[in-house]
């Protein structure tokens, strides 16, 4: 760590703060408070130390907030390209996860409880770990599973991956469209990390490899026994009301439901989320 940047270094990349599509506005991770954990010396040591580094590589590299304190720049001082990689890569990582709602608690027991991942002897959660490596594994639950049918000649799926490169967003799109049809599985996981549940579901290609990871963010209480009667009262009490009036399952009235649904629990002293609030990156029709 150091409060300049450093005289003379080889390159340099910028992690900004405060500005991906899927940030969340939370009480605990104001883009100030992600800047302080990412400056601290504690982070970076569990972090280089999850990611193989050691001491000697850390020397080759600086980690300096920046002047107007909206973003953490990486130097490397040195010649170890591999450890200013690995290392900017992490910061980045670490950086999106607090800002997409992941708790510093949640982040940092992934650090320091890491298991290798072979060692796991589920073998879609050791493929849900490897692809998401800031999830403590004994967080996560097994919710369900099935298959699905892709049919020959029609869109199967299509991934859109939107980044934030040295200040630029970078759009990339991927389309599977199967030439014949194909039966392909599917797992989901549950993990709760405060307020927030997370939905990963891992589906797989027809030949059994991973095809992409689907996650999705819902408010924690719909999972949480305290809260589910409610929850469900209050939903059949919305359902029932747009119904009378006409307006359930029209185009767009989920965000009908999610308003009134939140309006109620509200009337009732509970606080909840919407997917459209807890997802903002994702369009619901």
């Amino acid at each position: 760590m150091s409060s300049t940047a450093p005289a003379k270094y080889t390159v340099a990349t910028s992690i900004d703060l405060g500005q991906a599509i899927s940030r969340l506005d939370l009480s605990h991770n104001h883009p100030e408070k992600i800047r302080r954990e990412l400056s601290d010396t504690n982070t970076i040591h569990l972090l280089a130390g999850s990611l193989g580094l050691t001491m000697v590589d850390l020397a080759t590299i600086q980690v300096v907030p920046d002047a107007d304190r909206s973003a953490i720049n990486v130097y490397q001082v040195g010649r170890a390209e591999k450890a200013f990689r690995l290392l900017g890569e992490g910061l980045r990582s670490y950086a999106q996860a607090r800002e997409e709602g992941h708790t510093e608690t949640f982040i940092l027991a992934a650090l320091t409880n890491r298991v290798p991942p072979l060692s796991i002897a589920e073998i879609d959660l050791r493929v849900l770990v490897l692809n998401r490596p800031f999830i403590p594994a004994s967080w996560v639950r097994r919710a369900a599973s099935g298959t699905r049918t892709n049919l020959g000649g029609q869109l199967a799926s299509m991934s859109t991956t939107t980044t934030i490169v040295n200040g630029r967003m970078q759009t990339t799109s991927v389309t599977n469209i199967p030439k014949a049809d194909e039966v392909c599985r599917w797992v989901s996981y549950k993990v709760r990390d405060g307020e927030i549940e997370w939905l990963y579901t891992l589906n797989f290609k027809a030949n059994g490899r991973l095809d992409y990871v689907d996650e999705t963010r819902r408010d924690a209480k719909e999972d949480d026994p305290a809260f589910q009667q409610v929850i469900k009262e209050v939903e059949e009490e919305v359902e029932a009301e747009m119904k009378k009036n006409g307006t359930f399952g029209k185009f767009g009235s989920v965000h009908t439901l999610w308003h009134l649904k939140k309006e109620t629990l509200r009337a009732r002293g509970v606080e909840w989320r919407s997917p459209s609030e807890l997802n903002p990156n994702t369009s619901y029709d």
